[in-house]
């Protein structure tokens, strides 16, 4: 970084040497020069694995004398949810990079030289943004390949062919990717509502994993809840996926392109939350 001379009464402005990309590069090297991405990115891993295969070996198959509810795999719809499986199953971890993203540097204090090495503070959260789109979109596509992966081996050893050519699968997968990159926002937003570590993880993992899920499930079951359980980010992702209209596990979703931008809305509201809350908030 270049430093300016600075003469009577001029103000340093070392910041404005420092381009946009740069502060994006020294986001993403705080990112990997922690150790909880690569556990992050393991335990996604592992969630892939296990939902792909999973639904890959009970997809048209009985279970206990009784219909699985899921359509044999070489339904479009069941192709689709099998493709997007490392997202469906993985989009929590994404979620909690997020949160780290800046629960952790005021946790650790480093947040307050964060901001005295770079003064403007909209290019700091614009560079935090956009790392951590990146590093989201990095996370979803290790996660979404090992579900394409480990979801085809299982259906071509069951006599099935790979279809990932149906209709929607490409599409499914290529928003999948993008799907993790928005909840990676959803969580940095959180990080910033919540500064303190360890709450600010309990409660995304809680909401998303548990208080999410449950209230979906209730809204499905009152005549008219559906049309207002759709629009929670649990239903939003799986109506990117596209998955089955008609089974045991089918719930009333809104069109692909729909869940996209619910999902999106709910990352600009975080991310302008946080941006706000960043900007006038006292790091000392």
């Amino acid at each position: 970084m270049t430093v300016q001379a600075v003469g009577a009464g001029q103000a340093p402005r070392r910041w404005r040497a420092t381009p946009l990309h740069q502060l994006v590069g020294w986001e993403l090297l705080k990112i990997r020069t922690t150790r909880m991405w690569w556990g992050l990115l393991t335990a996604g891993v592992a969630m892939a694995l296990f939902q792909s295969i999973f639904t890959a070996a009970l997809a048209g198959r009985s279970v206990g004398g009784q219909p699985s509810g899921l359509p044999a795999p070489d339904d479009p719809a069941v192709l689709r949810t099998l493709y997007a499986s490392g997202f469906l199953g993985g989009y929590v971890f994404v979620l909690v990079l997020g949160v780290l993203g800046l629960a952790a540097e005021y946790r650790h204090q480093t947040i307050t030289h964060t901001f005295l090495a770079v003064p403007r503070r909209p290019r700091i959260v614009l560079a935090k943004l956009l790392a951590y789109l990146l590093a989201g979109a990095g996370f979803g596509a290790v996660l979404v390949a090992t579900g394409v992966v480990a979801g085809g081996i299982v259906i071509l050893l069951r006599g099935y062919p790979l279809g990932l050519d149906a209709p929607g699968v490409p599409r499914t997968i290529g928003l999948s990717v993008l799907g993790c990159a928005v909840w990676t926002i959803v969580g940095l937003g959180v990080g910033i509502l919540i500064r303190n570590q360890v709450a600010a993880i309990v409660v995304s993992v809680l909401v998303a994993y548990l208080v999410d899920p449950l209230l979906s499930f209730g809204l499905n079951q009152v005549e008219g809840g559906g049309d207002v359980a759709r629009y929670l980010p649990s239903q939003a992702s799986a109506a990117i996926a596209e998955g089955p209209t008609s089974g045991t596990f089918a719930v009333d979703l809104l069109p692909w392109w729909g869940g996209l931008l619910v999902l999106c809305g709910y990352g600009l509201v975080c991310a302008a939350a946080g941006t706000l809350l960043t900007l006038r908030r006292d790091v000392s």
